[in-house]
């Protein structure tokens, strides 16, 4: 018994330790739904543990109800914690808490009714092993790109944990038999055994997947325009060089369109920088329509939009731009009661007229596009091949030769 009472300690306190790290952590670092929901779920297991080691056995007692109860709560915070923190919001919640009103109810039907067989212990164990293979269900399906491993290990650490409330249940199924006590005993030191890893490796698990998403959420606002949601220049112009790279590696053809919106002054001097805002914001949505999924478009800055497209020669992108410029002329954008109609201009470059390297092509579709300014607006101008084409190695990012000079 005393060995069962230092377990139960231990767990207690590292709950109460995960509790405080983990709301602490949130306090100071600026704290989601997610982890809130992670702290109560260990200061909920962490009273149960208080409430197993108050006086009196565990099926027949009031601590031992209470104990219960407070287990299964964890377990349904713990459940939206990593539904939260995986942007599944309120998955399964009601059967959670349908799960915790069926322990409560019968928790409390047998504080009415008291029985020598060990129905809280069978009813609370099947809970919590429904409970848990949810959660690694949970964790198994959602955990996308970038948190995927530490998605794997807490859910193969959870579902291990369901495996060993299973067994207590098939343990408590024994009541009567001569060898009863004794596998209790044992199970108990095994389950609590178990508890205090599993405990241990999910609080590790949920960190990691946190780090994880907050990785991927700085290195998606680093690359994404906030306006538009479109690329950001820094992030296509990485593509951009991929797209070089393979092109010239499979002597491909790509192209590359620059767009300028004209007239952005006189709806920005009109209706302010929200109507302009509303302007690019309706654009970018159609162009994103537009476009094949492997194409790749960004904003440049201001109200100019570049538009990468592999596997295109230059009579095709122009037909694209062209397209492209009808469906904006086409726009009806509606902002504060009024409508604003804008045009735009389009220059066209190809790595067929060009070369492969990838600031010549958009300093070519730069040229174009400013010539279609110049000839009157609203119009498709295709780079010209006067200029001597350009073959050459393309940019090669400064992250890819630090790489190389330290294999060598």
């Amino acid at each position: 018994m005393m060995q069962i009472h230092t377990l139960v300690l231990i767990n207690m306190l590292l709950f109460a330790l995960y509790t405080v790290a983990i709301f602490l952590g949130a306090r100071v670092f600026g704290g989601s739904r997610a982890t809130l929901w992670f702290s109560g779920a260990n200061l909920s297991c962490a009273l149960a543990m208080l409430g197993r080691l108050g006086p009196g056995h565990f099926s027949d007692h009031f601590w031992g109800a209470a104990s219960a109860i407070l287990m299964i709560a964890g377990l349904v915070m713990l459940h939206r914690s990593f539904a939260e923190l995986l942007d599944r919001g309120k998955l399964l919640w009601r059967l959670q808490g349908v799960l915790l009103l069926l322990v409560t109810a019968g928790c409390l039907s047998l504080l009415r009714v008291p029985t020598k067989y060990p129905v809280a212990v069978l009813l609370v164990s099947a809970v919590m092993g429904a409970q848990t293979a949810l959660i690694a269900s949970t964790v198994f399906s959602f955990s996308g790109e970038g948190v995927e491993a530490a998605g794997r290990f807490t859910g193969i650490v959870l579902s291990m944990y369901a495996v060993l409330d299973l067994m207590r249940v098939a343990v408590t199924l024994r009541y009567g038999s001569a060898v009863y006590g004794e596998a209790v005993r044992q199970m108990d030191v095994i389950w609590m055994c178990g508890m205090l890893l599993a405990s241990s490796a999910v609080a590790f698990g949920f960190l990691f997947i946190a780090t994880g998403k907050l990785r991927l959420e700085l290195l998606w606002r680093a690359q994404i325009d906030e306006l538009t949601g479109l690329l950001n220049r820094w992030a296509f112009k990485r593509i951009g060089v991929k797209e070089t790279f393979r092109s010239m590696r499979i002597r491909g053809r790509f192209a590359v369109i620059m767009m300028d919106l004209d007239g952005m002054k006189r709806v920005n001097d009109h209706l302010g920088h929200g109507g302009g805002d509303a302007v690019l914001q309706a654009v970018s949505a159609s162009l994103q329509e537009a476009l094949r999924d492997r194409d790749s478009i960004a904003r440049m800055g201001g109200d100019e939009f570049c538009i990468l497209l592999p596997d295109t020669e230059m009579q095709e992108a122009v037909t694209v731009a062209e397209r492209l410029r009808a469906q904006v002329e086409a726009l009806a954008i509606r902002y504060q009661g009024e409508t604003i109609q804008v045009r735009a201009s389009f220059g066209v470059s190809s790595s067929g007229e060009c070369g492969w390297n990838w600031q010549n092509l958009l300093d070519r579709s730069d040229a174009a596009l400013y010539e279609a300014k110049r000839g009157g607006h609203n119009k498709v101008v295709a780079a010209s091949r006067n200029e001597p084409a350009v073959v050459s190695i393309p940019e090669i990012p400064m992250e890819a030769v630090v790489s190389e000079r330290r294999r060598r």
